[in-house]
């Protein structure tokens, strides 16, 4: 799910190493940050560790086949980002047990990668109408369109500062966001007074805390702030 002011952000599962670098050099070259697995253990740890806008899979994948992951990732998993598959296969059956599995589009081999990036952008802008953008990180989904940070059948509903600084952090999950990134974001001409981001960030797991039992965001000392789905040992402002 593409948002305003970042790159799109797309898993490339695909088992032929040159044929994913082709596709990853292009897409890059056009500013589509592009994340590779080979193997459908990998696609799964990927999709575990960050939330991606497509995910562009190949069906003859190694083992498990993309067919079977498809369906594993939407029906089991509940898989939101849209899936795309690149196949040698173009019959009309292929592409039926395709779109059975849970894909939004097709494309047979060999393609112009142009066109891929031409359909990947179309899912993106038509994602929000068909469900809502969400991105989720261990059991937390984050509503994009309603502001609300949901486990299960617990909600929170975020203030504006809260969910921009929630939001940032959950998109580099389970990476770190340094304080300047997030000041940035909060304050385009710097932050006013002493040190409003400390403030924000101390508010903010005081609501997560009431809420699911834990503050969620622990601090990197030196660096700056992350988000942790289970209980850190560094959560102090």
């Amino acid at each position: 799910m593409q948002t305003e002011g970042r790159p799109l952000r797309l898993l490339l599962v695909e088992d032929d190493a040159d044929i994913a670098a082709g596709i990853g050099d292009y897409l890059g070259v056009h500013g589509v940050e592009v994340d590779f697995a080979y193997t459908a253990t990998q696609a799964r740890s990927h999709l575990q560790e960050r939330a991606f806008d497509l995910v562009v899979l190949d069906v003859n994948l190694p083992g498990e086949d993309g067919l079977s992951l498809c369906r594993s990732l939407k029906h089991e998993s509940g898989l939101r980002s849209p899936v795309l598959f690149l196949t040698a296969r173009g019959a009309l059956a292929d592409k039926l047990v395709a779109f059975e599995a849970g894909a939004v589009d097709y494309m047979v081999k060999p393609f112009a990668p142009a066109e891929l990036l031409a359909r990947a952008r179309a899912i993106i802008a038509h994602a929000p109408a068909s469900g809502g953008a969400q991105l989720r990180v261990g059991a937390y989904v984050l509503e994009l369109q309603g502001h609300l940070l949901v486990r299960g059948d617990v909600s929170l509903l975020l203030q504006a500062t809260g969910f921009a600084l929630l939001r940032r952090l959950m998109e580099a999950s389970p990476g770190c966001v340094s304080r300047e990134d997030l000041c940035s974001l909060l304050w385009e001409d710097g932050p006013p007074g002493s040190d409003p981001l400390r403030m924000h960030v101390y508010q903010l797991r005081q609501q997560l805390a009431r809420s699911f039992g834990q503050p969620l965001i622990d601090t990197v000392r030196g660096v700056g702030y992350r988000f942790v789905a289970e209980a850190g040992d560094g959560a102090t402002a």
